[in-house]
């Protein structure tokens, strides 16, 4: 598998694929996201979500790619605020919970693509002009001067959201996940928690690892 960071981004990206699962989808990863995001209430109820510890990590993030995390927030964090107003979560699929439980403890980014819809080699760059897609939520979204994970078909994930295009479901076998990081990220702590997540996917859904590592654009 062929990743490259194609400009000088300040972002570190940890980066598994793993191959010849089954979407097992039982309720244990989903349980525990409800388990993480009743203990989030409990500890930061009436709170702001700024004062809350490890939210500026994402933040941070989104600010270095040239994102308000005001009018976009990054996908943990809108994990985290659901979480602080006792709202409902929606279970997805086995692959995705697994992403959110994750995303919702390492207060990151997280995000979860099939393999088998990536065409040739991904690059990590800044979109081009007239770069769209069609994102989960359904909307369509302009990637031009903004960050995104690209094919050899065009952009498919950012860490803000990712495309249709590209999202694992139930018949999903192979798959790629990501974690989002700022530059000054401590890359072993980025190491241990990408083995954390590639963990949780194989005790819940097989597989064997195909790929695994951290990338950095400086």
């Amino acid at each position: 598998m062929s990743w490259k960071i194609v400009e000088n981004l300040p972002i570190k990206i940890a980066v598994a694929r793993i191959d010849n699962t089954i979407n097992n989808n039982n309720n244990f990863a989903f349980d525990e996201l409800l388990e993480l995001a009743k203990s989030k209430y409990n500890i930061f109820k009436g709170m702001l979500p700024s004062d809350i510890p490890g939210i500026d990590t994402a933040r941070n993030l989104f600010k270095a790619i040239g994102i308000d995390p005001t009018k976009r927030r990054p996908s943990s964090e809108a994990l985290l605020r659901r979480a602080l107003k006792n709202q409902n979560f929606h279970k997805v699929n086995n692959f995705v919970d697994i992403g959110n439980w994750c995303s919702l403890e390492f207060m990151l980014p997280v995000c979860v693509y099939d393999a088998d819809k990536i065409i040739g080699k991904i690059t990590v760059r800044k979109g081009l002009k007239g770069e769209k897609y069609f994102a989960l939520n359904n909307s369509e979204i302009d990637f031009e001067g903004r960050f995104v994970l690209a094919d050899e078909s065009g952009p498919f994930g950012s860490p803000m959201t990712d495309s249709l295009r590209t999202a694992v479901n139930k018949d999903s076998k192979n798959i790629i996940i990501t974690i989002f990081a700022p530059i000054h990220y401590d890359s072993l702590t980025l190491s241990d928690q990408l083995q954390i997540i590639v963990d949780r996917i194989i005790k819940l859904n097989g597989g064997e690892i195909r790929y695994q590592d951290i990338l950095s654009g400086e």
